[in-house]
This record gives structure tokens, C-alpha cells and sequence, in this order.
């Protein structure tokens, strides 16, 4: 009876060890190992990629050019609202990828650094923690002589650093949650999504979201879905990244559940499907 306990007390010290052994070696279970950044484009979307031929004014608002025209009006809103919105948070987060982290006493690791944006000098705090899921986020912002550790923006990302969420205050003077990202990118064909929705408490928008999202699909590679909450709005635009054309559904605007099409001049055509 005392061998078969001693046995069983081997086979359990021996489990323990080996589990403590991979432990160690495991980077996903380590904490001495800083966690890989997200990509900047978990962020903040080039909104480039829509495509402008054009040289002037008077080109942009021709009378041939009408359906491009009303995709890329819906496309512009939410680029000012997010230029805007994303230029001091995101311009600390680019910063954090030219500093080397530090780790803390609780494990987690420190991007601290100074930056001046629009001539005004801050100070950002990035905090990555390695959790058993992934990595969890937060940046803090201090403005000289304005405000100390704002919490700016939290997020997610798993350990691949392909996919995840950022969760942006709206700014010191009101630190409301305003606005909610989810990206997945895959890093060895060149694809990605991302959504940014409205999630303002009390806003007649809260709910409105633009995704973009980068395929290697043809004829169409590249895709906005635009949803305005506040007029029940659902806008879907596709288009070839390389040769400008592309088309638009917007059934409140043009009336009928139809594609508008435009070529690689942007000029209006009839749809071919």
C-alpha cells in the first residue's frame, strides 16, 4: 500500500514538473516577453484607397460623375468625423512603435514616451498586459498643463496581433465612450477588415458604423458598408483598387435596391450585372 502512494506521489510530482517546464518555455504563457503592438491600421483606415482621378474642382462635381460622386460623399463624412476624432489618440499610438516597452512590477509592459502634436507636447502611457485570450490595451494621455492619465483609448488583440478591438473616449472635456473599432487584418495575402461604430450613450447616431474591407475578390477588391442610424440609412459601395471603377447601392437615395455604376474615369455607366 505504501509503494502504490509512493507511486502516485512520482506520477503527480512529475505531471507538476513537466506542466511548470512548458510553462516556461511557452511564450504565450510568459510575461518576460513583451507583447507584438497591433498594426496601425487596427486603427485608423487610409482612406486613400477610394479611388480620385480627378484634378479639380470642377471635375469632382460634373454632372457625368453622379453616382461616384454620392459614394464618395457618404465615404468623406466619416472621414472627417474620424480624422477628427482619431488624430491625437492615434498619433500617440503610431509614437509607441519607435520606444522599447519596459515591464512593470505586475507583469504588464510600459510604452512611456513624449510627443508633440499640432505644437502642443504630451505625455503617453501604453500599457500592454499578456492574458491567457491575448493581450489587453490601454493609453493614457497627459497634456501639459490641461489634464494628467486621461484614459483614451482601451482595446484587445490576440497574440498573433491579427485581430482585435479599440474602445476611444471621446476626449478629457467629455469622457464619454464614443467609439468602437474591430480589425482583423491577415498579414501573408494582404486582407483586412475594420468597423467603427458609433456607441455615444444618448446620440441620435449611436449605432452608425462604416466598415472597409480589403479583398483580393474580383472584379472588386475593396468594400465600404455605411450605416447611418439616425435615417436608417445602409450605403454599399465596391470598387477596383488598381483600375477606379465601382458601384453604389443606397436604396433610400436612389430609390430602387439597383447597383449605380461608375468607370475607371469615374464617369457615370450602366451597370453590366
Amino acid at each position: 500500500m505504501r509503494s502504490l502512494k509512493l507511486f502516485f506521489l512520482f506520477i503527480v510530482t512529475g505531471t507538476l514538473l513537466f506542466i511548470s517546464s512548458c510553462s516556461k518555455d511557452d511564450p504565450v504563457n510568459s510575461n518576460d516577453q513583451a507583447p507584438t503592438l497591433p498594426p496601425q491600421s487596427s486603427i485608423i483606415t487610409d482612406f486613400s484607397d477610394f479611388p480620385d482621378t480627378s484634378t479639380t474642382a470642377l471635375q469632382k462635381i460634373s454632372l457625368t460623375r453622379n453616382n461616384w460622386s454620392w459614394a464618395a460623399l457618404n465615404v468623406s463624412v466619416w472621414n472627417s468625423v474620424l480624422t477628427l476624432t482619431l488624430a491625437i489618440p492615434a498619433s500617440a499610438f503610431f509614437e509607441s512603435f519607435n520606444h522599447q516597452p519596459v515591464q512593470q512590477q505586475d507583469g504588464s509592459w510600459l510604452w512611456q514616451y513624449s510627443l508633440t502634436i499640432q505644437d502642443t507636447l504630451y505625455t503617453a502611457k501604453l500599457y500592454g498586459e499578456t492574458i491567457p485570450w491575448g493581450v489587453e490595451w490601454r493609453m493614457l494621455l497627459s497634456k501639459d498643463g490641461a489634464y494628467t492619465d486621461f484614459e483614451w483609448f482601451t482595446g484587445y488583440s490576440n497574440q498573433e496581433a491579427t485581430q482585435g478591438d479599440w474602445t476611444l473616449n471621446k476626449n478629457p472635456e467629455s469622457p464619454i465612450p464614443f467609439l468602437s473599432i474591430d480589425w482583423y487584418r491577415n498579414s501573408s495575402d494582404g486582407t483586412g477588415e475594420i468597423t467603427y461604430t458609433n456607441i455615444a450613450p444618448g446620440e441620435p447616431n449611436n449605432g452608425s458604423y462604416i466598415t472597409y474591407s480589403k479583398t483580393n475578390e474580383v472584379p472588386y477588391n475593396r468594400y465600404y458598408l455605411i450605416f447611418g442610424k439616425e435615417d436608417n440609412r445602409l450605403v454599399d459601395i465596391t470598387w477596383n483598387y488598381e483600375l477606379h471603377y465601382g458601384r453604389v447601392k443606397d436604396p433610400i437615395h436612389f430609390g430602387d435596391e439597383n447597383w449605380y455604376c461608375w468607370d475607371e474615369r469615374l464617369d457615370d455607366i450602366d451597370c453590366l450585372e
